[in-house]
């Protein structure tokens, strides 16, 4: 047998056994398949303790429940045996937890557990709001908290909404004067005219007073409590505001600048200006939220020792027992296929680019920062490395050297850069972390020596047909599902080999080609 047959029995062996081992675990998981898709899920423990007093003492909490972007599993209770509990749908649509006892001067325990799986939201203001209906009424009226009447709360309205054009900018500009209040971990109860005159608020203030200016400009408004999920034992709840817009109640958070927009971590538990716990007055009380970040795979009802089993070959178990972080393993499975789509593109489709891997690695960062700010952020350092290269040259500035003053002038606007970010508060200035930052250095080196050997004008053209495979990559690794697959089914990176070999014995003309040379083809 000669080479090429030994190639091709080999190829046609690696593909055969990488298609064979995924096929056993196809229909495990096509059957567990979930089509909600969480982007986070946590385990979330109440815990209060206690000490009854002389008569019934109660503790009373809200329990959250299914929306279209959070899903909540039957909670599990722990609770001693003189403790009785029972459940309440309560007219605003919440739901109440009571646990209650006879049993005097005894000290007690309540463990409430729920498994919490929550994903993005955000939400596209239209310029007009349609006008609401009768039944939204009391989301127009002032409350003991929210003095939506107040001549105070008119006056900032009316100053707000002086220069906007239509409802959007009214609330954007609403939005924009209550997220400028400086915050302050308040933990006493802020009214939304105290957050006016005191000019600083945590959560609650700014809430009520952004409520507040809404009712009074005619756009109904609630409060919205929940908890904001992490990997920790907190004692903090989180409130939000929420408008009825073209009657779909949309979230603004003032506190942390979500404008339209719900991260994945936010646990909905109650909606208005209520306490999230309750209970018997002068009694010892104690609590804590118990949150635990659980790994997953957002597509399949499967737990952890289900994913394990499903085969022998299974990348699961690295999470699992915090081997590799889930991030890692991520980029060190995406890596491989990111490099053959770039392979494909170059030696098939007749893109030139910075190297193999770089495009790849710059989708990633894109990833980080957001591909449009990214995109302009690395174009507008790459093109200046560029410029402060350019005087060095003419002074006969030895290449390394040269460099090594470039990329450390970059490095320098870049901080420059996260710091102005973090005075004014523009997001994507800071998200310039560790890794988009080294990337961005390497993409700066390969385009100054391109202009050393190539000059400027192709070395331009190779950023720019960089930035397309860059593009094209970045669209792949979006795929927020890829992740979970490669982790499932690792023997797709046999398939890569594979396809890898059988791109590597390509010859034909490159696709640029045909319209290149298109005259003479005809």
């Amino acid at each position: 047998m000669n080479s090429k047959t030994n190639l091709r029995t080999i190829v046609i062996l690696i593909t055969l056994v990488a298609v064979i081992s995924i096929g056993l675990k196809l229909k495990p998981i096509v059957n567990n398949y979930d089509d909600f898709n969480p982007d986070k899920v946590y385990k979330v423990n109440y815990a209060y303790f206690f000490k009854s007093g002389d008569k019934d003492t109660y503790v009373k909490t809200f329990i959250p429940k299914d929306n279209s972007r959070q899903r909540i599993s039957e909670g599990n209770i722990k609770a001693d045996s003189t403790l009785h509990f029972k459940k309440r749908e309560e007219k605003n649509e919440n739901v109440r937890a009571i646990w209650n006892t006879a049993n005097g001067n005894a000290y007690h325990s309540v463990n409430y557990e729920f498994t919490f799986e929550g994903k993005d939201q955000s939400y596209i203001i239209p310029k007009t709001f349609i006008k609401v209906s009768d039944i939204y009424k009391k989301y127009l009226e002032p409350t003991l908290n929210i003095q939506s009447d107040d001549a105070s709360i008119s006056e900032l309205a009316k100053g707000l909404v002086q220069k906007a054009k239509d409802d959007k900018e009214v609330i954007k500009n609403v939005f924009d004067y209550v997220s400028a209040i400086p915050s302050a971990p308040i933990i006493t109860l802020t009214d939304a005219l105290t957050t006016i005159k005191q000019n600083k608020a945590s959560c609650n203030g700014k809430s009520r007073l952004f409520v507040a200016l809404s009712r009074n400009l005619g756009y109904p408004a609630r409060i919205k409590g929940g908890i904001i999920a992490k990997n920790s034992n907190k004692r903090t709840s989180h409130v939000w505001a929420e408008v009825l817009i073209n009657d779909t109640w949309v979230p603004f958070d003032t506190l942390n600048g979500h404008f339209a927009y719900l991260p994945s971590n936010y646990l909905e538990i109650y909606q208005g200006d209520e306490f999230l716990i309750t209970h018997t007055p002068g009694i010892q009380f104690d609590y804590t939220y118990q949150i635990k970040e659980i790994n997953h795979i957002a597509f399949l009802k499967m737990n952890s020792e289900e994913i394990r089993a499903l085969s022998g070959i299974s990348l699961w178990g690295l999470v699992e027992g915090g081997i590799m972080p889930k991030s890692s393993l991520n980029l060190l499975l995406l890596l491989p296929l990111g490099g053959l789509l770039v392979a494909f593109l170059r030696n098939v489709v007749g893109v030139k680019t910075f190297g193999i891997f770089l495009p790849v690695l710059i989708a990633f960062s894109l990833l980080h920062i957001g591909y449009l700010s990214g995109i302009i952020l690395f174009v507008g350092l790459i093109l200046l490395v560029g410029l402060i290269s350019y005087p060095f040259d003419k002074i006969g500035l030895l290449y390394t050297p040269k460099l090594v003053v470039s990329l450390t002038i970059m490095v320098g606007l870049i901080i420059i850069a996260a710091i102005i970010g973090l005075k004014y508060n523009i997001t994507w200035l800071t998200t310039l972390t560790f890794f988009p930052t080294i990337i961005l250095t390497i993409a700066a080196e390969r385009f100054s020596r391109a202009t050393v050997e190539d000059g400027y004008k192709m070395a331009i053209d190779k950023l720019f047909q960089t930035l397309l495979a860059t593009t094209i990559c970045f669209g792949l690794l979006s795929w927020k599902a890829l992740p979970s697959i490669l982790i499932i089914f690792p023997e797709i990176i046999l398939l890569i080999i594979t396809s890898s070999i059988l791109l590597g014995r390509y010859i034909g003309i490159r696709w640029v080609e045909f319209y290149r040379f298109k005259p003479l083809f005809s």
